[in-house]
């Protein structure tokens, strides 16, 4: 299994961090966590097969995490793409209306041609996939319906949060995790609801116990803060403070 950061960041700019978007190659399948703005572009950049893509795994709608779910479709109608195998695209509840808006914004211009899209509205659930498995787990994003998901190929595991506060269903989505991508917005000193700091993160990924932490989806509040020393408090596991691009091998 083998993963690339698209984006680390959020719809702030900044250079190395942009909107979400994970891309993963597992078993046979080529799969994005997550399709914030420009995640179609930085698709192509690393050579992955965007026009081939399996699934879409969406933890929820707020523009940094889906907005180039409308580019990936639009792209995959246009005549030089010719695809014929089906996609399918998971989300929280919701996600089907999220489609059918961004469809008439643009004028069915992101209906499929030639291929069939699927749309599967998830909350706390098991899908067996070819080759590996995915359980989705609530996480706790303001009022917002969001989820994160747990990709397992055999023993291995990634898990991956989207936007969180603080939560047990999160320590569970990494519960022995290879590698979990937990989201790291602010510092501790500059807290809000619905996202977590440096020490929260270290301390979620403690009680998951998980083998190797890669934080993302920082704002741009951190320039000259130290948060590894703010997660080192409490989770001495391996530790990566993500950028685009950085990747991954789950093994």
């Amino acid at each position: 299994m083998r993963a690339v950061i698209l984006g680390a960041g959020t719809s702030i700019p900044a250079r190395g961090y942009s909107p979400a978007g994970v891309y993963v190659q597992i078993a046979k399948e080529h799969v994005l966590l997550d399709a914030g703005a420009g995640s179609l572009q930085r698709l192509q950049r690393v050579s992955a097969q965007w026009d081939q893509l399996d699934r879409i795994f969406l933890t929820h709608f707020h523009v940094d995490h889906s907005l180039d779910l409308v580019s990936i479709l639009a792209a995959l109608r246009l005549p030089p793409v010719q695809r014929k195998k089906p996609l399918y695209v998971y989300g929280p509840p919701g996600l089907k209306r999220l489609y059918r808006q961004f469809n008439a914004a643009y004028d069915d211009r992101l209906s499929p041609r030639g291929y069939r899209v699927v749309f599967r509205e998830l909350q706390r659930a098991t899908q067996h996939l070819p080759g590996y498995t995915v359980h989705t787990y609530p996480m706790n994003h303001y009022a917002t319906k969001a989820i994160g998901y747990r990709l397992t190929q055999g023993r291995k595991t990634l898990a991956y949060s989207g936007d969180t506060d603080v939560c047990d269903n999160a320590s569970a989505l990494g519960q022995g995790a290879e590698v979990f991508i937990l989201e790291c917005s602010v510092r501790d000193d500059l807290k809000f609801e619905g996202h977590l700091t440096p020490s929260e993160c270290g301390q979620i990924a403690a009680r998951a116990r998980c083998r190797h932490l890669v934080l993302s989806h920082f704002y741009p509040v951190f320039k000259g803060y130290d948060i590894r020393a703010r997660v080192r408090r409490h989770y001495p596991g391996r530790l990566t403070l993500a950028r685009d691009f950085t990747r991954l091998i789950i093994s």
